[in-house]
């Protein structure tokens, strides 16, 4: 038997497996109840991903001081502004993992969308759980890079959308989006306990997120179950006989058609560039993602320098997910009512207006709760704005290759964090960090917003059942 043959047998067992599997499940159906515990465990897993994604840009300074400016790095010395650009620089390399993540995440289009959720959560602890054993900035580094790989999985985003009425899609997702985001009220609760004024300690933040990450991935093991809209796609597909579909796809490669209905992370990025909906679409998500670095990971440091001391610091952090958990919880609301595009360009316009009122209130020094108001007002208008777009294209594309699309979606704006960050990291050694901020951040959104507004179709309402089948 040759490789081939051995290789084509090979996989004809494991998909003659997986269809008997999928065949005694979707057999079982599911109890009036599950629907709720899913919600559940999709809320406490969105929690520890909205605190994963946070908890090392909430002690920023703190690390950056300890790494750079209080110990040599690399047999030098730095000043702050200087050891944040090379943070900023240096954690670039982490966006490298982001070329592979897009292949991992379209195994859930085979697999299905239960592994993949689990150790996605699983590799978020991992990442946490070496940031607070590290004994230096590369260890600190490799966390870092571990957690970049596994907290945008969006995993739980695909169960939502796939198992929530369609009417009710975009509302469903706000709230649960909304409590993980409260959550994150974990994080100056554990700098309040944990630190008080003392930023060295910073490391203790990071072992209780990890602990409840792995009690997250034991609930998703033994309650969840794979969607119905995964397990009726997937078996109608294998249950074409093997050599009937790679006839198909023989004829298709002949033919020079796009494979349109089959997963894999390169057709998918075929397909949203056929489209010229779904091509609007990403580059405004790649323009609007060059802001993100900016958006998203200096807020901290931009307090501290300031001259917030880490208790006000802290303060501000209690108002911040409040303020982006009320504005979340809404938003879904609005979005299955207005629609996702007025959402989307309404969410940048409030992002762009807290942003200047947050860098006025930092260089004024006013109240601290007042600056985390404006924090969260900046961050979570930019972050639903993305979501949305992140949403517009799920809502846009079949359910074969949804996984192999937001894997590629997350692969291309990657485009973008790459611009931003090397922006951002040449700019704060001669401007202030709030002002690098705001040159980069601003004209992005904006820029995006237009472009989104212009040229991409509205997705409310759409049956993520029927999408593709024409």
């Amino acid at each position: 038997m040759t490789k081939q043959e051995k290789r084509t047998a090979k996989t004809k067992a494991f998909e003659q497996k997986q269809l008997s599997s999928l065949k005694a499940k979707s057999m079982k159906g599911t109890s009036s109840s599950y629907f709720l515990i899913l919600l559940v465990i999709i809320a406490f897993v969105n929690i520890i991903d909205e605190v994963t994604s946070n908890l090392s840009v909430s002690v920023q300074s703190s690390f950056v001081t300890e790494f750079f400016v209080n110990r040599p790095f690399l047999g030098k010395m730095y000043t702050f502004e200087e050891g944040l650009s090379l943070h900023t620089s240096v954690s670039v390399i982490s966006y490298v993992l982001g070329i592979i993540t897009p292949f991992y995440k379209a195994l859930a289009d085979k697999w299905g969308r239960k592994p993949l959720f689990a150790i996605s959560t699983l590799g978020m602890s991992l990442g946490l759980l070496i940031i607070y054993f590290s004994p230096n900035y590369l260890v600190f580094l490799l966390g870092y890079a571990v957690i970049g790989f596994f907290f945008g999985h969006d995993i739980q985003i695909i169960y939502i959308l796939e198992e929530a009425p369609d009417k009710y899609r975009a509302a469903i997702y706000s709230v649960l989006k909304a409590l993980g985001i409260f959550g994150v009220v974990c994080i100056p609760m554990l700098r309040n306990a944990l630190m008080g004024n003392d930023p060295t300690l910073w490391r203790r933040i990071f072992m209780a997120p990890a602990i409840a990450g792995i009690v997250a991935a034991l609930m998703v093991v033994i309650f969840a179950k794979d969607t119905k809209v995964f397990m009726s796609e997937r078996i109608a597909y294998l249950s074409i006989p093997y050599e009937e579909r790679q006839a198909q796809k023989e004829r298709e490669k002949q033919e020079k058609k796009a494979q349109r209905n089959k997963s894999g992370v390169f057709n998918a990025v075929k397909y949203i560039f056929a489209n010229k909906d779904t091509k609007s679409l990403i580059i405004s998500h790649i323009i609007f993602d060059a802001g993100m670095p900016a958006i998203a990971l200096f807020y901290e440091s931009s307090m501290h320098i300031a001259g917030m001391s880490t208790a006000d610091i802290t303060k501000s952090m209690f108002v911040l997910p409040i303020v982006y958990a009320t504005l979340t919880f809404f938003s879904g609301f609005i979005a299955d009512r207005l629609g996702r595009k007025k959402t989307i360009v309404a969410a940048s316009i409030l992002s762009i207006t807290g942003f200047v009122l947050f860098a006025v209130g930092i260089n004024n020094l006013w109240n601290p709760y007042l600056i985390g108001g404006f924090c969260g007002l900046y961050q979570g208008c930019y972050w639903i704005g993305r979501d949305y777009m992140n949403i517009m294209m799920t809502e846009k594309v079949p359910t074969d290759i949804r996984a192999s699309v937001v894997g590629a979606e997350g692969l291309l704006v990657i485009i973008g964090l790459a611009v931003g960050y090397i922006l951002a990291s040449v700019l704060m050694l001669v401007l202030p960090v709030y002002l690098t901020c705001l040159v980069v951040a601003l004209p992005c959104v904006a820029v995006a917003a237009v472009i989104l507004g212009a040229r991409v179709k509205e997705t409310k309402g759409a049956n993520l059942d029927t999408i593709g089948a024409e």
